[in-house]
């Protein structure tokens, strides 16, 4: 921990390249309870068990797993329920049950995409190929409601430098489960980089309406959590302009 303040709330424009080890709040009026973010923050700081946190992160975002996991099984079932409609027309059978096949195959995929990207306690870098397994946690919770922009796309040949990469790792996979919980199953999720900066943006449209899964009520929570692994990281977490329609945060290390 440093021996600065963990938490503050600052105004724009705002020097990524110069901000301590922390978490900061920039346009984010309302959303955070100072003291009690302040205790979460500390608590995850001084952890030597990262991937408590990243059980506690994957565990929010569970829900959205198993939604999507049983949208998937919608098209086995699907399948297999017309295959039985048209017996014993075999002509007709034969590509429902093939349908079927594929669909379980989906699953399987979806599945083995989940246990592989789940990360490990012993993560010596903070690279790219733990960044991707990061986003693929992200984007499996996502599912289809959400549209993913730039994920699978941006340059992450310059990486942030951290202390400890295990709680990097951690870190991202809070900023992960934040975005899901705001979502809430429905919007647009993109994220970016440049030199010493890694971040994650989200959002919903006007007249979305009520979330209709879990976990948004957790989310000042996450992201103090977050914010408490990149300090051990030697990083800081920024949260900007969070509202009811939208939000970003990013890894900022100083330069």
């Amino acid at each position: 921990m440093t021996d600065k303040p963990a938490f503050l709330e600052i105004e724009p424009p705002v020097q990524f390249s110069e901000l301590s080890p922390g978490m900061y709040a920039v346009n984010c009026p309302g959303r955070f309870d100072a003291k009690v973010v302040q205790s979460l923050i500390h608590c995850a700081a001084v952890t030597n068990d990262p991937g408590f946190y990243n059980g506690t992160f994957l565990g929010m975002m569970l829900p959205y797993y198993l939604h999507n996991a049983n949208n998937l099984l919608v098209g086995v079932l699907g399948n297999l329920d017309l295959a039985g409609m048209f017996i014993p027309d075999m002509e007709k059978v034969a590509p429902k049950i093939a349908g079927a096949r594929a669909a379980t195959g989906s699953v399987v995929d979806y599945l083995r995409d989940i246990a592989g990207a789940i990360p490990s306690d012993g993560c010596s870098s903070f690279d790219e190929k733990v960044i991707r397994k990061c986003f693929i946690l992200l984007k499996a919770a996502c599912g289809r409601s959400v549209n993913s922009q730039s994920i699978d796309e941006f340059d992450l040949t310059s990486l942030v430098n951290c202390g400890h990469p295990s709680s990097a790792a951690a870190a991202l996979n809070g900023m992960a489960a934040w975005v899901v919980v705001s979502l809430g199953g429905s919007g647009t999720v993109s994220g970016y980089s440049s030199a010493g900066r890694l971040g994650l943006k989200w959002s919903k449209p006007e007249g979305a309406g009520p979330l209709y899964m879990p976990g948004s009520e957790n989310s000042s929570s996450i992201l103090a959590a977050a914010g408490g692994l990149a300090t051990s990281a030697g990083l800081a977490l920024v949260v900007e302009n969070w509202t009811e329609h939208g939000g970003e945060v990013s890894l900022v290390a100083k330069q």
